[in-house]
């Protein structure tokens, strides 16, 4: 079963916002190095790490499926949700369940672009850690800025700081409706961060990257494990 949620509008922006980010002509050099840091809060795009792993994250939370939960729970695999809270609460056992393995982390209040005027950034990012950790039993200590604009702006390096978040997550490898795209065009590779999104294609999308890391020798690992 397939459970679709509100804000598929969503869906939409966040492909065309991730591909763009993702084109190799916006990252520069620097951006390619496995670990990036500010002044403040750590900004990492791919796992510095010697291990033959990569990490399986999931954004937002628009659709339920029970088969990716199936595979999930088979395959015990670990997987990093980044939720959005207007999107989820009220659905704590499903994104539980496919995160059992690895964790649930913070993806905003209301997924604005958080670089945006008007927008309230420290309400987005601080004031849903204290309902995500009763609603999943901890506390979010990583971050991923929605469509993953402005890790390092000012605002925002200021609220993930002040209500205890310790990295910024962003990503080397995106897969999307069945296709997989990295950074530069390469393969993945150990520390890889592949970004999915809780859509109708996930079950599909996650086929895709399990089969990438494989024919890689890698293997999915608990993100929680390299970013404490």
């Amino acid at each position: 079963m397939i459970v679709v949620r509100r804000r598929m509008g969503v869906i939409i922006a966040s492909t065309l916002m991730v591909m763009g980010v993702l084109t190799p002509g916006l990252l520069t050099s620097s951006v390619a190095a496995q670990t990036m840091r500010s002044d403040q809060v750590p900004v990492t795009y791919r796992v510095n790490t010697n291990d033959p792993v990569v990490f399986i994250t999931i954004d937002d939370g628009i659709t339920q499926s029970d088969a990716v939960a199936q595979v999930v729970r088979r395959k015990k695999l670990p997987v990093t949700s980044f939720l959005t809270w207007n999107t989820v609460r009220g659905d704590n056992a499903y994104f539980s369940a496919v995160s059992r393995f690895d964790s649930v982390q913070n993806h905003t209040l209301s997924h604005p672009v958080l670089t945006g005027s008007g927008v309230n950034v420290r309400r987005e990012i601080c004031a849903i850690q204290r309902p995500m950790r009763q609603a999943f039993g901890a506390r979010p200590y990583m971050f991923r800025p929605p469509y993953g604009v402005g890790p390092r702006d000012t605002r925002i390096q200021s609220a993930t700081s002040s209500c205890g978040i310790r990295h910024i997550v962003m990503w080397d490898a995106v897969v999307d409706r069945g296709r997989l795209q990295t950074w530069n065009g390469s393969r993945l590779s150990k520390g890889s961060i592949i970004l999915l999104h809780y859509t109708p294609n996930l079950g599909a999308d996650l086929k895709v990257a399990l089969a990438a890391a494989r024919a890689q020798g890698l293997r999915p690992a608990p993100l929680r494990d390299y970013l404490r």
